[in-house]
Formats: structure tokens, sequence, C-alpha cells
């Protein structure tokens, strides 16, 4: 998950190093074969000129599209930071007081919460079982966990302890309305995230960029002058590994549930809701005061 710390070089490095080493090795084979034999083969430069200008404006609309994909599925966690507040505020707004009002706030935080961190791991495929004994009783979490999309389950809890909420008369129907608007907003932001984590980026992308980068590759070493050895080999390994560097970044942008370095930082913002939560439940109502006369009826 990206994380405020900066991404080592050799996570890149590792990411191409068997191109690349594949890439310097051909071409060391063509620039010998050219020095030391009278086979000569000479492309114009102008091929590869060509050939890496299609592949960079290729590129960059490759890079869009995936940084778009990885920007909704930011957009989205936003949306769910957002509205796991406004749920949390509304209630505290809305439920009366009552002695068991601190437990009815605190098992909807802990539901929510829950609903937070079981997302993000179950986006990235991992097992979710730890989370929701972390936060639910274990009665609850074993039914829960019996559901066959788990977010969704606990997000069917929360609305039917607000049902309840309003059969006891402890929120309006207009307040249950509002809340449940609210869950609403949280069913969307969590639809959007199953749409791109299911949605699979056209392979055709990936293909073609790999066909053209590999032809470039295999291109540039006969169009340089065999005399400059030393600065041949390192320039072709060099230009092919960039274009491969960014095409690769393109594809960990393109998929960003998947648990890598890159991924939007689902368990970072999971922690922050949180926090955000108990903190906003740890403060207490205000007494009942007298309605202040107003101006306008003195």
């Amino acid at each position: 998950m990206l994380l405020n710390h900066k991404i080592s070089f050799a996570f890149y490095i590792r990411s191409i190093l068997p191109q690349a080493l594949l890439i310097f090795l051909f071409t060391n084979a063509i620039v010998l074969l050219k020095l030391f034999s009278s086979w000569v083969l000479v492309v114009p430069i102008a091929v590869a000129a060509i050939l890496g200008t299609c592949i960079a404006l290729l590129l960059a609309f490759r890079t869009n599209q995936a940084y778009d994909r990885w920007w909704e599925a930011r957009i989205a966690w936003g949306a769910l930071v957002n509205d796991s507040r406004n749920l949390i505020r509304q209630l505290q707004v809305f439920v009366a007081n009552g002695p068991d009002r601190d437990e009815l706030l605190h098992a909807f935080v802990e539901r929510q919460c829950a609903f937070c961190f079981v997302l993000g791991d179950s986006l990235r495929g991992q097992d979710v079982t730890a989370r929701l004994q972390a936060f639910l009783s274990v009665a609850d979490s074993q039914r829960v966990a019996q559901a066959t999309n788990i977010p969704n389950a606990l997000l069917l809890v929360q609305g039917l302890s607000l049902r309840g909420l309003y059969d006891c008369q402890r929120i309006t129907d207009y307040q249950l309305v509002q809340l449940n608007m609210t869950l609403n907003n949280l069913t969307d932001s969590m639809g959007r995230c199953e749409r791109i984590k299911k949605t699979v980026f056209p392979r055709t992308y990936t293909f073609n960029m790999q066909v053209f980068i590999y032809l470039f590759a295999t291109i540039l070493p006969f169009c340089l002058d065999p005399v400059h050895y030393l600065l041949d080999v390192p320039l072709v390994t060099l230009l092919s590994s960039a274009f491969i560097l960014i095409e690769k970044s393109a594809i960990q942008l393109q998929d960003p549930f998947e648990n890598k370095p890159t991924d939007t930082p689902m368990t970072t913002i999971a922690q922050t809701i949180e926090i955000d939560l108990k903190s906003m439940t740890s403060y207490a109502p205000l007494p009942d005061k007298p309605v202040a006369q107003s101006y306008y009826s003195l």
C-alpha cells in the first residue's frame, strides 16, 4: 500500500531487471557482431526515431488511463472517509439520550471501522477474519463471515440497527431517511471500488506496448556505429529500459488494489477513519437547556 514514504529505487530496478539484462546481452551480441565481422546491417536512425516517438505517445496515453483508474479508486476512498464521519455525526446528533446511548454509538463505530478495514482487505483478496474479530463480538463476526460479500453484510447490519432505533422511537422517520442515504453513499463507494477491481484493463494495451518496445530495442542496435561500443550498449539499454519502466509503472497504477507499494492506501485511510470516529463518540452530548426566547417574539 502507498504510505507517506519514498518507494525505493530498488523496487523499480527489480521490476525491469530481467528485461534490461536481456536487452543488454542482445545489444552486446549485435554490436560485437558488427564490430568483428564483415556482415553489416545498417538501419537508418530515422526508423528508430519514428518508432520511439510513437512509443512515447502511446505510453503517455497508457499512463493517463492507468492513473485515471488509480485516482478514481482514491476518490472512492475519500468519499468513504466523509460518509463514515457523516454517519457517526448524524447518529451523535439524532439518537435520543438514554442509558444505552453510548453503547449504541460505540456499536455503530465498531461496525463502521470493521467495514472500512474489511473492504480494503477484501479488495486485496486477503483474509478478513482477524479484522472481524478485532471489532465485532464472536457471534457477530461468525454470522457476518458467512456472507458472500462481507463488507455489504456489514452495511446491512448497520441498516438493520438503524431500523431497530426507529422501531424503538429513538430516531424519527426523517432521521432514518437521512441515515439511510448515508448508507447508500457508502454502498455506492464500495461498488465503485468493486467495479475497478473486477474490470480488467484491456490486455491489448499491454501486449501492443510490449511489442513496440521490444521492436524498438531490437532495431536500435542496428542504427548505431559499432566503433562507439562503450557508448552504444549502455545507451540502447537505458533507452529501452526507460520505456519498459514507464510501461511497468502504468501496469502497477491500473490495479490499485493488489497490495503493492503503488496501491491506494486503504489500510492507512481505514486507520484514519477509526481514529476520527472513535474521537467523535468521545464527545458527551450537551446538557438540555431551555430554548432562548426569539427576538421576533418580543
